[in-house]
Formats: C-alpha cells, structure tokens, sequence
C-alpha cells in the first residue's frame, strides 16, 4: 500500500508539473488596470463592459490548443489535475455562450491571441471535449465524477449558444456531445445540489435531441429539500448555506427558462419568497458569508438577477444593481480578482477556507452572476436603470426567516449586516490554521491537506459582514 501510495504522490507531483507549466503569463496590469476602471465613477455598462473583456480575455489566453482545458495559477483539488484544467473550460463555457450571444456588449478581438474567432473556439471545446477519438477528449464518467458537475455547465453552454452552434455541428458532433452529456446522467451521484446538474442535462437533451421523455426525479428529489421562505436544505438535514443563491436558485431558474412549463409557478413563487429577506444581507462591503465554497462570492446575487428575469417584482431593479455592482466592486477593489479569475477566498487567496473539491479554476461558478446579467438583453430592464438604495443605506432592520431558524440584522450606522441562527447554541470561533505541518503532509501526498474550518463555516451562531475584513497574516 506505501508503494502504491508513493506512486500515486509522484503522478501527481509530475502532473502538477505539466499543468504549471502550461499556466500563461497574464500581464499584473490587467489586475490593475481592471481595478481602476471598474472601481471607477465610469458609467455601469462600460464598467460591466471591461469586465466582460477580462474574463474572456483570461480564458482566451489560458486555453489550450483545442479549447478544452484551461490552466490558471492556484491551489490544486484533491482531483487530478487534468480535471482542475478541465474546469478552467467547462466553467467559462456558459459564460462565453452568454457573451456570444447577447449583443449590447461588443467584446474587443482579444481571440486574436489565438487566430480564431470565439466562437469557433467554443465549438472546439464542445467538440473536442466529447470526442472519445479526440485528445482532448474529457473522458469517461464514472459514479460521482466532477464530470457530472462539468457536464451541466456543457449542457447549458450548448442551451444558450445553441442558434449559433447546432448549425454547425455534424451530425457525427452532436451524436458525439449527446452521447457524452446522456452518460452524465446515468452514473450515481451525491444526494444533494448534485440533483440539479443531472436535471439540467436531461431537460437539455430533451429539448435538443428528438425531443425524448423527460426523467423529473432528480427535479422531484430537488423539491423534497425545499423547507420554505425560498430555501433549500443542500441534502437531508439542516444544511443551509449560500448553495441555495449559486446553486438551487441559479439552476432552478435556468429549469424554467429551458422549458417555460417546466414548474414555473413553483419557481418564480420560491424565487420570490427567497429574495425578499435575501436582499437585506447585503452592504456596500460585501455580506455574512457562511458555508462552504467561499471562492463562489462573486455569484452571491444570482437569486435577486434571476428575479428580475422571472419578472416576479420580488426586488426593485434599481436595487439589485446596486447589490450586484457593489458586491464586485468590493471584491475587485480588495484584490479578489487576479490572475484571470477570482481568487480562492473571500478577497485575496485564503487556502484556511479552500475546500479541497476546490482547484485553480473551481471560483469561475462565481461567474454565474455574470452570465445570469448577460440574459437580459434589454438594457432599460437593469443595466441603464439609477440604482436603488440598499436595505442597509435606508435604515436598521431585523427580519426572521422563521423556516432555517435566521435572523438578519442590519445597522445603517455601522453599514453592516449580521446574522444569527437561533438555534444554535454559541461556540468559540477557532479558525485552524494551514500550518507547516499541514503543508508538508500535502507536498508529500501530492493531495490537499487544507484545514476543514467546519466549525467556522458550518457551526457559528453569528455571522458578520465586517468578519473578512481582518488581515490576513497566515497565507
């Protein structure tokens, strides 16, 4: 077993090797300069414009030959590493098909990095991707693969671009894509958010290919979580984080976009009812972050955009702009952004709360914020709107979400935000440090030897806004 192990460590020590030396240069002043103009009094579509620019830039940049793989600089997962290149594509996918299709942002010709247009480079993902005779080809999915999770993200990028890429697909491709997609959703999978990548794959191919029966049992495990007030438990229990905003509410609103009788009723009501307290969370200087996968942050405001898509009135449009605005602007004005994707942490990389499902490329779901953005393409539904105040700029507040047990307190004063989950009994806040040790054992394993943080992420009693604005001097 310690040969085996041994073997396994330097694969991966090699592996690692061969991804970072794949890793581009990306100019520091790209950082800078998206810092300047972002953090700027610009007007908010050239603003949301640069952005935009950035990140295909980043991704245009970093992707391999054939598309299918992108390398950026970062903490590695405890997968292999072809799948931490892989996330550097599937995760920019939905995004480059949302960009490639709404026309109000007129992104530079940075594909000439490469000689070809981005759309042919997104085809060269997808195709190459599923191909079982292609190099690059993703590979086989087995029971529990990240795949799974990659899969969906596939599966929406095609939704989304499909009038500008079916077209051009063989029918050889699409066999090959629709083939590959269908296997993503006959392996076992986790019994929690994972139910929704299954459902967008199978809703997906039944409206692309041949129209076939749909399975909702994935849809109906997803319900079964629902507790009320708009939340999700993640699983069975009493698992409440900010999965229910990057996870259920994105994905349930792509459900119901996909297929316009696909529940909606029900989607557009929980939506409702789960922004009406979820605005109050936010500050001018970021928000109670609690949970897992901290690196997602920057999708924190996908349940309020999706609001205004479902025309449900739940929030004013003016305020969620303001709340998405300010929610970047704070992180990419406290370096959160670098490199060509948003870091590993809250603000800058903080490996103490990585979690080891998390690689280089894991923090593009943050992204999701920006693509849910780009499916409005009118811009007088929200980009050229005034803002609207915030809950915290017009006064104090207490609201309690009586179904997960939440009370959320705003001080207009202080402008923060706090939460308390009353019933949880109160705990000393013990942050594990990522020590020498640690990263010893993780050189010598060649896996992630992060600390777990549960009690920090999982366990408080009071969450604050202000909690990240500490230094941090362990990293």
């Amino acid at each position: 077993m310690t040969v085996d192990r041994l073997k396994l460590s330097v694969k991966r020590f090699y592996d690692a090797q061969v991804y970072k030396s794949k890793i581009p240069s990306f100019p520091k002043n790209q950082d800078l300069k998206l810092q300047s103009i972002y953090c700027s009094d610009k007007a908010f579509e050239d603003r949301v414009g640069h952005l935009i620019t950035y990140f295909v830039d980043s991704w245009v940049r970093s992707t391999s030959l054939d598309c299918t793989r992108a390398y950026f600089k970062g903490a590695f997962s405890y997968n292999d590493r072809d799948i931490d290149a892989i996330e550097g594509t599937t995760r920019f996918l939905p995004f480059i098909a949302s960009v490639l299709m709404n026309p109000n942002f007129n992104v530079p010709s940075v594909e000439k990095e490469k000689g070809r247009s981005l759309e042919d480079m997104f085809i060269s993902a997808i195709v190459n991707g599923t191909d079982p005779h292609s190099k690059g080809y993703w590979g086989d999915v087995e029971d529990y693969s990240q795949l799974i999770c990659e899969g969906a993200d596939v599966a929406l990028a095609l939704w989304i671009a499909q009038d500008r890429v079916i077209g051009k697909l063989s029918n050889q491709q699409k066999q090959n894509l629709f083939n590959w997609l269908r296997k993503c959703t006959l392996k076992k999978i986790v019994d929690n958010n994972w139910h929704l990548f299954r459902q967008t794959i199978l809703l997906i191919l039944s409206k692309l290919n041949e129209g076939k029966d749909l399975d909702s049992s994935s849809y109906d495990r997803i319900k079964s979580f629902y507790v009320g007030d708009g939340w999700f438990s993640d699983g069975v229990g009493k698992n409440f984080d900010f999965y229910n905003a990057w996870g259920f509410h994105y994905s349930l609103f792509w459900l119901t976009e996909i297929d316009k009788d696909f529940d909606s009723e029900f989607i557009s009501t929980v939506n409702f009812k789960f922004c009406q307290s979820y605005q109050k969370l936010f500050t001018l200087k970021g928000f109670p972050l609690f949970g897992r996968s901290h690196c997602y942050r920057t999708a924190a405001t996908c349940p309020l955009i999706a609001s205004i898509l479902l025309n449900n009135n739940a929030v004013e449009a003016g305020a969620v702009k303001r709340i998405f605005d300010q929610l970047w602007k704070f992180i990419i004005a406290n370096g959160g952004l670098a490199n060509g994707v948003p870091t590993q942490g809250y603000l800058k990389q903080d490996l103490r709360f990585l979690d080891e499902y998390s690689g280089p490329a894991s923090s593009l779901w943050g992204l999701r914020s920006l693509i849910l953005l780009l499916q409005i393409k009118d811009n007088k539904e929200l980009i050229q709107i005034p803002d609207s105040p915030l809950a915290i700029e017009i006064g104090d507040y207490k609201e309690e979400i009586k179904s997960i047990g939440l009370e959320i307190r705003g001080s207009k004063n202080k402008g923060a935000v706090e939460v308390e989950w009353l019933e949880r009994p109160a705990v000393p806040n013990l942050i594990e440090p990522y020590g020498r040790k640690a990263r010893l054992k993780e050189f010598l394993s060649q896996r992630p030897q992060r600390p777990k943080n549960n009690i920090y992420k999982n366990c408080l009693k009071i969450y604050s806004s202000n909690t990240f604005l500490f230094e941090n001097k362990d990293q």
